[in-house]
């Protein structure tokens, strides 16, 4: 869901602010969410049945591994959620509960009308919904449509804390009918909270501060002594049809995260590199980088899927470490230690995948990393970061100053203008774009043209030193004019300009969205991504890697040839600062 990928590094440091007051915490994904498996949900439908029985199963490894307290947290959907188990347990000591939905029938239009925006048309209900990686059934949409939590019959005596925004009205009717009913119900503000709902596209921002959540909690359920002896829990390896896959950290003290993915025999020296995408975790938007990975390891292939530091599940740098991470930080550093510890482990052939700013990234680092000799490049936003006014260029992608003048000179554009129904900040952002882009353009044609400008840009520059390093290259677009621009200003909106550098070639994929997060153009992505591997491993070639002048992938038939695995993985280790018990459980 939508809401946990927002969240998801505020509740991370969640959960290290937890531990560190003496509350042992748990994160786990659902099934078919995240990193978790896929249960055959999207098949059955079933999932607002199968996410409650998740929780009860957390609750039951943590009680046999010595929990005897139990609070449940959780945003939004998963707040429900939570409230919903508790009320059948008799083990809940307490919820810490942020921006519940109260109203299944409000939530679901929700749903409704994030499914509708993303498919671009309002589908049958009867047929269920998709929402990013999930498709739930009938039977789950109606569940979610009927619940209330005003109804719902929570034990008397339970510590319950909902943190809210002001609007949120059914909030305050729910806690004052739960406090009838003897539950010891509080409702408190959303302030230093407001990132769990919504992060910048780009700024460094502070992550959400649970200070007064945590303060509440030790008030209403104080922490237990702390044990003699370190906590021991076993390391979480999934194996998913095929495939090991298996928590590991690394990078300077181990700061960084992600999950490697092997085929479940064997495997050859390949590694595919797959970094965040965006401000996404690294499972990505619609857990289409879980996916792809497991994919690749049922064909052999293995592939390390990580976060860049200050997102996800990864540290920012020390005395940054409750920051969400700028999204043009320089990430070279992230992916050579991602290298570094693959390397460590036998891998020695490199392709990196990169989504949005995970490919701008990607790039970067090929740029400058010798070791990487495969690119996979999707909607790429940008060759280089512009001086100024990053969002502007990024907002005002496919769109041209024409198009703002016209709408101008419409009747009652400068009505609404005045009346405060247009969105001024960003006319005034397209308005700079604009002028800077047409300023800088003539600037920069003019510096080339008496020689104080290198002659090729930034973007040029490097694939011809992609080009000469035998680099393959896959650039891979979305239709649509937003999404290629950058590109076709660079190589023409064909890709005719690559036929310059051997080895690399550009498609657009009719039905792909920018994020990946329909079904069909996300599929159609895969095979024609997992193509481009195949195509590249060296012993899926007769002769050698083939590499046509005209910028296009020359392949030659498989011919499977088996290598010995890579030395054993080490997994890394259980969080040291969180204790990955489930959140609340405080002993």
């Amino acid at each position: 869901m939508r809401e946990a990928a927002l969240a998801y590094c505020s509740m991370r440091q969640l959960g290290d602010d937890l531990a560190a007051a003496g509350y042992p915490a748990l994160r786990f994904d659902y099934p078919a969410a995240g990193n978790s498996l896929d249960a055959d949900l999207n098949e059955s439908g079933h999932h607002w049945t199968a996410w409650q029985s998740s929780i009860e199963a957390a609750i039951e490894w943590l009680r046999g591994h010595g929990a005897r307290r139990i609070v449940l947290c959780g945003l939004g959907g998963g707040a429900t959620l939570a409230a919903q188990v508790a009320a059948r347990r008799f083990d809940i000591v307490g919820l810490l509960l942020f921006e519940p939905a109260i109203v299944g029938r409000s939530y679901i239009r929700q749903m409704i009308l994030e499914a509708d925006l993303q498919s671009g048309q309002s589908m049958p209900r009867e047929l269920g919904l998709e929402i990013r990686e999930n498709r739930f059934g009938p039977k789950s949409v109606e569940q979610i449509g009927a619940f209330d939590l005003r109804k719902l019959e929570l034990r008397a005596g339970m510590k319950v804390a909902i943190f809210a925004r002001p609007e949120n009205k059914a909030v305050d009717a729910c806690v004052k009918t739960w406090a009838a009913r003897g539950v010891e119900a509080s409702r408190h503000g959303f302030e230093g909270l407001h990132v769990l709902l919504h992060y910048d596209t780009l700024a460094e921002q502070d992550l959400g501060d649970f200070t007064r959540p945590i303060a509440w909690l030790e008030q209403a359920v104080p922490p237990a002594a702390p044990a003699d002896t370190p906590v021991s829990l076993p390391v979480a390896v999934l194996q998913p049809p095929g495939c090991v896959d298996a928590p590991l950290r690394f990078g300077p003290e181990n700061r960084l995260f992600g999950m490697l993915c092997r085929p479940e025999r064997g495997s050859s020296e390949e590694m595919v590199l797959i970094p965040s995408g965006g401000r996404e975790p690294s499972f990505g938007a619609a857990r289409q980088n879980v996916v792809l990975a497991r994919k690749l390891a049922r064909i052999g292939i293995a592939s390390f899927r990580f976060d860049f530091a200050g997102l996800g599940d990864s540290l920012g740098p020390p005395g940054r470490e409750r920051l969400f991470s700028h999204a043009f930080t320089d990430r070279i550093g992230d992916v050579r230690a991602a290298i570094d510890a693959m390397e460590a482990l036998g891998f020695s052939r490199f392709t990196i995948h990169g989504l949005c700013l995970g490919a701008f990234h990607a790039l970067q680092a090929a740029a400058v990393d010798s070791r990487l000799s495969s690119l996979v490049l999707i909607n790429l936003p940008l060759f280089s970061v512009p001086a100024t006014n990053v969002l502007g260029q990024l907002e005002q992608r496919g769109r041209s100053a024409s198009e703002y003048l016209s709408k101008l000179a419409r009747p009652g554009s400068w009505g609404n203008l005045l009346r405060g129904r247009s969105n001024l900040a960003a006319l005034r952002r397209a308005t700079a774009f604009h002028v800077q882009a047409n300023t800088i353009g003539v600037l920069t044609r003019t510096a080339r043209r008496i020689g104080l400008l290198p002659e090729q840009s930034f973007a040029h520059r490097t694939m011809a030193t992609l080009s000469k390093r035998g680099v393959r290259t896959l650039y891979l677009f979305s239709a649509g004019p937003e999404d290629i621009e950058s590109f076709a200003a660079e190589f023409g909106a064909d890709g005719a300009g690559l036929a310059a550098y051997p080895g690399a070639e550009m498609r657009v994929m009719p039905g792909m969205d920018h994020s990946l997060t329909i079904t069909s153009g996300r599929v159609a992505a895969e095979a024609v991504m997992i193509e481009f591997v195949l195509a590249g491993r060296k012993d899926t070639f007769a002769t050698g890697n083939c590499i046509a002048g005209s910028g296009k992938v020359c392949r030659a038939p498989i011919q499977h040839m088996s290598r010995p695995a890579p030395a054993p993985v080490a997994p890394g280790s259980v969080s040291d600062r969180s204790a990955k018990l489930p959140a609340g459980a405080d002993d």
